[in-house]
């Protein structure tokens, strides 16, 4: 007999809502069932979703489409072909196949009591050369970890990576706009990637402070009551970061750099955000898009070694969590920047 779970979907633009008629999916071939226990909510893209503005070349799909990329739950059931995957493992970003049923789209789909993470290590043993399913994204993770805190591994890992690809390290001078959870990740790796000044835009004071107490950065910004430009002086910076999602913000950003120096896109960018007029970048720097992850997987295992060496506390980057009921007071508490990011909990129902 079909089964069927909980899941988020956004059913029309700035709409979400809890539906339970989506098909548990069965595991096939190489891949094995995950029950999930927990679930990041996303700010930039979730909300993208949710109000509909998310490209899609960037992922979106038709609504009614089920949320949700940053789940994290343990194997409870196992395809016939998978065997490097046991019983109990836990697991990062389980997935839904592309068509869930009942008229859904996925758009990630992982907001949902379950999800399924597939055995590449068995695929790839068996000689299959085609294009991996999921894009090969999903993550084991050590089975003492609390799920809340597996939930927020993607995150920490997006923010590794970018820190990584944006070319920070040993003396680096850093300026990061937002001090929301990706951008107060991304100045702790870049502190831990040996950057020499890391100053801190926001306009909010308590978040601005959490970035003093947890990152150790040299200067705060409070763009609500100071100007940038007289804050800063003439200094100038080898990256200039945009964690906030709108494209002003790298023009201004690219005024600060060095010659050669870098201006970077984190944030998640809306549909039709088209305000960069090239001409106006400063002379002889370089601007790079990482709107969408690049190399998270890559690092996730150095990601896990720091955190179980004490280097990371995923802790210090979610504020409240969450059950899956409570989604609208979720998206209530984020949309009035009142959370630095919830992670939401379920039950199984099924």
């Amino acid at each position: 007999m079909e089964r069927f779970m909980r899941s988020v979907a956004v059913l029309a633009a700035g709409r979400a809502q809890i539906v339970k008629d989506v098909p548990v999916p069965k595991p096939e071939g190489y891949e094995a069932l995950v029950r999930v226990h927990a679930c990041g909510f996303c700010n930039g893209t979730d909300f993208q979703i949710i109000k509909g503005t998310l490209p899609s070349h960037e992922g979106m799909q038709p609504f009614p489409t089920l949320l949700g990329h940053e789940g994290a739950g343990e194997v409870v059931e196992l395809g016939p072909k998978a065997r490097h995957i046991r019983l109990g493992d836990r697991f990062l970003h389980p997935n839904l196949r592309s068509a869930p049923g009942n008229g859904y789209s996925k758009t990630y789909g992982g907001m949902s009591e379950y999800g399924l993470v597939v055995d590449y290590q068995a695929m790839r043993e068996d000689g299959y050369e085609g294009p991996l399913p999921f894009s090969g994204k999903c993550a084991r993770v050590p089975r003492t970890w609390e799920y809340t805190d597996i939930a927020m591994l993607l995150s920490l890992s997006e923010s590794l990576s970018a820190a990584k690809n944006f070319g920070v390290g040993p003396g680096s001078r850093a300026l990061v706009y937002g001090v929301g959870p990706m951008g107060l990740a991304l100045m702790k790796y870049m502190r831990i990637l040996g950057a020499k000044e890391i100053v801190a835009v926001d306009r909010l004071d308590d978040r601005l402070e959490r970035a003093g107490r947890i990152c150790g950065i040299d200067q705060a910004v409070n763009t609500a009551r100071e100007d940038i430009h007289a804050a800063l002086g003439e200094r100038q910076f080898d990256v200039a970061v945009d964690a906030v999602g709108a494209s002003g913000i790298l023009l201004e950003a690219s005024s600060f750099l060095k010659s050669g120096g870098r201006v970077g896109s984190m944030g998640v960018l809306r549909q039709g955000d088209t305000c960069v007029d090239i001409t106006r970048l400063k002379n002889n720097t370089m601007i790079q898009l990482l709107n969408l992850p690049c190399g998270e997987y890559a690092v996730m295992e150095e990601n896990i070694r720091m955190i179980e060496e004490g280097r990371i506390d995923p802790r210090q980057f979610y504020s409240h969590v969450l059950p899956l009921e409570e989604i609208e007071t979720c998206l209530e508490l984020v949309r009035r920047k009142e959370a630095l990011k919830v992670i939401l909990t379920m039950r199984p129902s099924v």
